[in-house]
């Protein structure tokens, strides 16, 4: 072996080995740097979603588990009062709503101990003090639909599936170009971050603008914000773009570009559905609890052995129950209901109406002449040639007068036609024919409409009641309901023999939707049974029935719960 010295060709080329080495040792070292802060950045995103939608589940499961007012939201905690302590916020009587009122930290606690000097109650906890990932508190905004009004009669929003289709108040969230993700937003709830372009946290309540970030698009420097309100700018939500993946190259949005607002939201459907569920329930209990005796398991049996007849449905309602009637709207009215025949003639140039049970049972007598009315007395108005009395009183024109008394009975000194409004009338003859829950009379002669009540039980009473808040919020208004009462079982899918089911009808479905079961909008209130369910197996009347659990659509929001067995 040689012993002679490297040349100068040699030892350059070890230097050149040992630099590359080094090099290469740097590049590892710099990727596996850039691998772990990576890695990082990925888990701490899943840390923060992962809170996020632990946050949403508890913020529904306190909304749809109020104890008086299912759905009501909590209003944020917010800075108004110099800190955020983690209670829910309210606002004095004497102060006007602002929407600034709707936006701040997601509350832990109960309702602000200061609240109760309006007579509200302290509810209950959200259960868990939720932190994104860099140790900072969620943040939270909700919709004005959604919360208490404590101004004027401090009223409590009515909230049942109708309030989807409420056209203003709801929160909108658009994705990171600007386009509608949802306009129909119940809450948003918002992981801040840490601090970016210029954020300063370090009073002692700082700013929603500290926490909350903005971002412009650069094709017409719109602005999108997360802590704009109205009524100076849109109440709008933005799922933006992380700064750690937006690169230089990336032209959406002007620069410096600062935004790191991680973002969930519930829609009003979500929360709606999730109420659906619990007044479902409530209901089936009352049925139930109808149907059987009491026991152990059903201590508030009242033991009758069958499940109510069904009132009908239509406009004016007044939720009796019909005799032989299957299907229809649970029968709510907490009185017996009465028998009544309503009667019609004409001739002579004279025209009379009368109902035995006066305006009791019926929403008002409508008349019809051949020209239009000039004026009015007492309980009757007119429109053109239409007079509505709902009471004693009297619409004319000239010498021609149709009057009636407190007692229901009406008569006219010329020749019109009659309508009978609102009185749930279950047969007509000769000049009278049913039309929904009215009863249409013409022409000359005479003719009559009947009413005949069931002569069961009567339903929500004793251990049947429904809660205050499903009579309140009008939740029977959004279930049909069906029973085997006639000894025809029910289908609900693929259960058969099926003695009792429930269907909630959701919101009434508006354009641009088209209902499958009808091929337009829907209307309610409504006697056909398509302006309530979707689907034509649904609307067929053949007691056969969708299945549980099909998923909703913007045309289909049918969902059906078995009663019994």
């Amino acid at each position: 072996m040689s012993s002679r010295p490297l040349g100068h060709s040699g030892q350059r080329g070890m230097v050149l080995i040992l630099i590359a080495f080094i090099i290469g040792l740097g590049a590892a070292a710099f990727m596996f740097k850039m691998f772990n802060a990576s890695s990082l950045q990925v888990e701490q995103d899943e840390k923060t979603m992962r809170v996020l939608g632990e946050a949403k589940s508890a913020l529904i499961a306190w909304a749809v588990s109020h104890p008086n007012h299912p759905g009501q939201m909590p209003y944020p905690d917010r800075n108004g009062d110099g800190n955020y302590d983690g209670y829910s916020d309210c606002f004095a009587t004497n102060v006007s709503f602002s929407y600034s009122f709707l936006l701040g930290r997601l509350p832990i606690h109960g309702l602000d101990p200061n609240c109760n000097n309006h007579g509200i109650t302290v509810t209950a906890a959200l259960g868990a003090d939720f932190r994104d990932a860099t140790g900072e508190p969620l943040w939270y905004a909700v919709s004005k639909n959604l919360v208490h009004d404590y101004n004027g009669t401090g009223a409590n929003p009515i909230i049942n599936p109708g309030v989807a289709n409420v056209a203003t108040d709801w929160i909108e969230v658009v994705d990171r170009n600007g386009n509608v993700i949802s306009n129909r937003v119940a809450a948003v709830i918002i992981a801040p971050g840490t601090s970016v372009g210029g954020q300063d946290r370090s009073s002692a309540a700082p700013d929603a603008r500290e926490y909350l970030d903005r971002i412009v698009r650069s094709s017409d420097g719109v602005p999108f914000k997360n802590y704009a309100l109205p009524p100076l700018e849109v109440n709008q939500f933005i799922m933006g773009e992380d700064i750690r993946r937006v690169g230089a190259n990336d032209t959406v949005f002007q620069k410096p570009y600062y935004f790191n607002d991680k973002l969930v939201y519930i829609t009003a459907d979500e929360l709606l559905t999730a109420l659906e569920a619990r007044a479902a329930n409530e209901l089936k209990n009352a049925l139930l609890n109808y149907y059987e005796p009491a026991s152990g398991d059903r201590p508030n049996g009242r033991g009758v052995g069958y499940f109510p007849y069904a009132a009908s449905l239509g406009s004016s309602k007044d939720y009796a129950c019909v005799a032989s009637n299957v299907v229809g709207v649970l029968p709510i009215s907490s009185v017996a209901p009465a028998d009544f025949t309503c009667n019609y003639s004409r001739g002579g140039g004279l025209t009379s109406a009368s109902c035995s049970t006066g305006f009791t049972n019926i929403s008002a007598i409508v008349m019809r002449k051949n020209n239009n009315f000039t004026s009015f007395s007492g309980a009757c108005s007119y429109s053109g040639r239409d007079c509505t009395c709902a009471g004693a009183g009297s619409c004319s024109r000239g010498g021609q007068t149709f009057s009636c008394n407190a007692l229901g009975s009406c008569n006219a000194n010329f020749n019109g036609t009659v309508t009978f409004k609102g009185g749930e009338f279950t047969s007509a003859n000769s000049r009278c024919s049913l039309s929904c829950t009215d009863v249409a009379c013409s022409g000359a002669g005479a003719g009559s409409a009947t009413r005949t009540s069931c002569v069961d039980p009567v339903f929500n009473t004793g251990g049947s009641q429904l809660p205050t808040w499903i009579m309140t919020n009008r939740w029977y208004d959004y279930f049909y309901y069906a029973s085997s009462r006639t000894g025809i079982k029910l289908t609900g899918g693929n259960k058969t023999n099926v003695d009792s089911l429930l269907i909630g009808t959701g919101r009434s479905i508006v354009a641009p939707f088209s209902v499958p079961s009808k091929g337009s909008a829907q209307s309610r209130p409504s006697c056909a049974i398509n302006d309530y369910l979707d689907s034509a197996e649904n609307a067929n009347a053949d007691q056969i029935f969708d299945r549980q659990n099909i998923t909703r659509t913007p045309n289909y929001n049918d969902h059906t719960y078995i009663v019994a067995p």
